[in-house]
């Protein structure tokens, strides 16, 4: 039997109107759903909270920020031959713009604090992973921190500013933005982590000469390793800028302090 049929008057289509993404997730999860979804359905104007539920597409998709980082790592590649100071300023230049991007075109970056404990949760947990990694040793940690940023000048006096600029600003600004902002917005913690301990030791190893002292390498590049992953963690727990704080914390206890103490 045919259905009856209806007047095409009857029920006229409404445009569909853009409807407000969802706020971020907390939950810890295998990854994120792109931010360009809105959990929306129109038939019924409720947000959707069933698994099933398959909301319309936003007119507007977001990048993923994987298509970012294959660039940013391609480039850190191709800019080895140049020198080391040089090759940071531009890769970090390259991570903040896509960073910065992420945060102009509205993915949901949020940099408000609502709650001042979450930074010092933030700075509490930089300084405890700082000073454990300091057990390393002064001396280790100040020649690190030479062949890193002075190229094997060891006498160069503006190297503790550029230091500091670098552990305080320039490095956890960009990276903060690009890999616990953009990215870990729509990847997981663990994924996000693995691969910014991916390309920190593809940014600094190049310059460590660490040819002749493997386990030296080996104890460096699990420091980075843990240290990325508790910054993907307290931006997980706490926000990004708490992500930021630590990151700051602990790169200055590792980088600018044996370098001031060892002067």
């Amino acid at each position: 039997m045919k259905p009856p049929l209806r007047d095409i008057d009857e029920h006229p289509e409404e445009p569909v109107r853009p409807q407000p993404m969802m706020p971020l997730d907390r939950r810890l999860r295998v990854g994120h759903p792109p931010q360009a979804v809105p959990m929306h359905r129109p038939e019924t104007e409720q947000w959707a909270d069933e698994p099933d539920d398959r909301p319309l597409r936003s007119r507007r998709q977001d990048v993923d920020p994987i298509f970012g980082y294959v660039m940013a790592m391609a480039l850190s590649i191709g800019l080895t031959p140049i020198p080391a100071n040089t090759r940071y300023v531009l890769l970090w230049a390259v991570l903040a713009l896509m960073g910065g991007m992420a945060l102009v075109l509205g993915s949901g970056i949020r940099l408000k604090v609502t709650d001042p404990g979450d930074l010092i949760w933030g700075f509490g947990l930089g300084l405890l992973a700082g000073g454990g990694l300091m057990l390393v040793g002064w001396d280790t940690l100040a020649v690190t921190a030479e062949r890193l940023f002075a190229m094997g000048q060891a006498d160069s006096a503006l190297l503790e500013t550029w230091i500091f600029q670098a552990t305080a600003f320039v490095m956890p600004l960009s990276e903060t933005m690009f890999f616990r902002g953009a990215m870990q917005r729509v990847h997981s913690l663990l994924t996000v982590a693995l691969l910014a301990s991916a390309w920190s030791i593809l940014m600094f190893f190049p310059n460590l000469s660490l040819g002749e002292a493997p386990v030296v390498g080996f104890v460096i590049g699990t420091a980075l390793v843990v240290l990325n992953f508790l910054y993907s963690y307290v931006n997980y727990r706490h926000g990004l800028a708490a992500s930021y704080l630590c990151q700051v914390v602990a790169g200055t206890l590792l980088l600018l302090v044996p370098r001031l103490l060892a002067g």
